[in-house]
């Protein structure tokens, strides 16, 4: 299709102008979220650095079966990690207060079900624990990638929706990418509210992981969620620093896969085209014993 040779090459271009970002001295463009989040990322990242690291399964209050959750989402066994937490929910009295939804949560956005994760969540109402804010965060925006094409439970760190935002802020090229077809117009209001919700969803999941952070700064996951999704808001500097920090910690976390190809990406635009040219190995498939969920 077109399209897709269209966003195979702007991913090329995107990614290129990502590494050269930072080492460029010059003005870089505005960033396209609140400049307070760009001050909270700085401050989380600094925080950091100088936190043990923290590890969700740890916590007090995690129900019992968190551990096994935990090592089964570090050991890439999501259908595990997923048939488990279903496992602790059904047999728990206190399923809204013990955390059980929470962690079925992340089990649910391993499997790349984040509409599962976010119906759990809304269960329990408001997270105000760090794995629950982070959860939250990445569940909302991996909801928005996949409305926007994106698979997968870790997508790419640029994606075709991204790039469209781009394209359509350029003028030119941007209907190919929301629609599959090149023949279609948008109005000037459907481009506005295009980029205008990439940039609020962008927003807010942002500020959601670094509330994580804030809750529990040596929390690996969630910087890492933040360093991504500060890349897609255009806190490039800010996110490399993060990326950096993050480097000898995310050895033997759930989505040190994932981190590894981020890291190539930006250090290589090439791989990230070889990549978009691969059918995806892993769909999220759901548990065929899942009981607990509608």
């Amino acid at each position: 299709m077109i399209w897709l040779a269209v966003a195979i090459a702007l991913i090329a271009v995107a990614l290129f102008g990502i590494r050269q970002a930072g080492k460029r001295t010059r003005a870089a463009a505005a960033p396209l979220v609140p400049p307070e989040l760009a001050s909270h990322l700085a401050a989380a990242t600094r925080a950091f650095v100088d936190a043990a690291p923290w590890q969700p399964s740890a916590a007090a209050d995690a129900p019992a079966a968190a551990a096994a959750i935990e090592a089964a989402l570090i050991a890439r066994d999501p259908r595990r990690a997923l048939e488990t937490a279903e496992t602790e929910l059904a047999s728990s009295p206190s399923p809204d207060r013990d955390g059980s939804r929470i962690w079925l949560a992340w089990a649910l956005c391993a499997s790349a079900q984040p509409r599962a994760a976010l119906d759990q969540l809304a269960k329990v109402g408001e997270p105000g624990d760090a794995l629950g804010r982070y959860v939250a965060a990445r569940a909302a925006h991996l909801l928005f990638e996949h409305g926007h094409g994106a698979i997968g439970a870790v997508p790419p760190l640029v994606t075709t929706g991204d790039l469209a935002v781009v394209t359509l802020g350029r003028g030119r090229g941007g209907a190919a990418w929301l629609t599959g077809a090149t023949d279609v117009q948008l109005s000037a209001a459907q481009v506005l509210a295009a980029i205008a919700e990439h940039r609020e969803v962008t927003a807010r999941c942002l500020a959601g992981a670094l509330d994580a952070l804030d809750l529990a700064p040596g929390f690996a996951d969630a910087a890492y969620l933040a360093a991504r999704l500060a890349i897609k808001a255009g806190l490039v500097a800010e996110a490399r620093a993060l990326f950096d920090a993050l480097t000898p910690r995310m050895l033997g976390r759930p989505d040190g896969d994932a981190f590894e190809r981020d890291l190539a990406d930006l250090a290589d635009p090439t791989r990230a085209v070889a990549a978009a040219r691969e059918k995806p190995l892993d769909k999220g498939q759901r548990s065929r014993r899942l009981r607990v969920l509608p």
